[in-house]
């Protein structure tokens, strides 16, 4: 089902294109998911919502997208979509995954859902979803142990380096590792590399300066 609404204020849309900087459906002063109780069942999960939050909250098949600035109040209109569903016995809680950009974020909203009687559903960042997905389905589709996480991307450079007996200082690592970042993003395979970068412009990490006026060698 495609749920769609634009909101008369033009200022929050359900399913539209525009974000909003501001709107009063979303009150920034509240706070959401502060509850003195946990709500007694769905409907009480809908107290306090406006109409257009409610279509939120009710609105539990097919894609629902909601498009608004910052502090508008999004996160409290899909943590009560998740509630409602669960409370209404329409979503298993096991089932249902929130997703976030950030860990703070995360445990925000685990929280709200917790009190709003959905303390079931999982709330995690988006990396974190997808680490806990690679680890269980890795040993099924592939075999063995899951691959090894490194913190910085310059770390597996040099090591790399090292194996290669290729001496780089701390400046030269950055540049290949830039380089490497550069070719993932444009999807260059190491074979086409030289060609690839010479025709960008690039100038590949270790090449010596060339001064003012020089030319290259000419051969035989």
């Amino acid at each position: 089902m495609d749920n769609r609404h634009r909101a008369s204020q033009g200022t929050w849309q359900h399913g539209g294109v525009t974000a909003a900087t501001s709107s009063t459906l979303f009150p920034q002063g509240s706070t959401p998911g502060a509850y003195a109780a946990t709500p007694r069942d769905a409907d009480a999960v809908l107290d306090g919502l406006d109409p257009e939050q409610r279509e939120v909250a009710t609105s539990l098949h097919g894609a629902v997208c909601v498009l608004a600035g910052a502090g508008t109040g999004k996160t409290r209109a899909i943590t009560h979509r998740i509630a409602y569903g669960v409370r209404a016995g329409i979503l298993q809680p096991a089932s249902v995954l929130a997703v976030t950009f950030t860990n703070r974020a995360a445990g925000e909203m685990r929280g709200r859902l917790r009190q709003l009687g959905a303390g079931g559903v999982q709330a995690r960042t988006f990396h974190s979803a997808a680490l806990r997905q690679l680890q269980y389905f890795w040993p099924k589709a592939v075999g063995g142990e899951v691959p090894r996480l490194v913190e910085r991307k310059v770390q597996l450079v040099a090591e790399a380096a090292a194996r290669c007996r290729v001496r780089l200082d701390r400046n030269e690592l950055r540049d290949v590792t830039g380089e490497i970042e550069w070719s993932k993003v444009t999807q260059t395979v190491p074979e086409d590399y030289p060609a690839v970068a010479a025709k960008s412009g690039r100038e590949a990490p270790g090449t010596p300066p060339r001064s003012a006026g020089s030319t290259p060698p000419m051969s035989s």
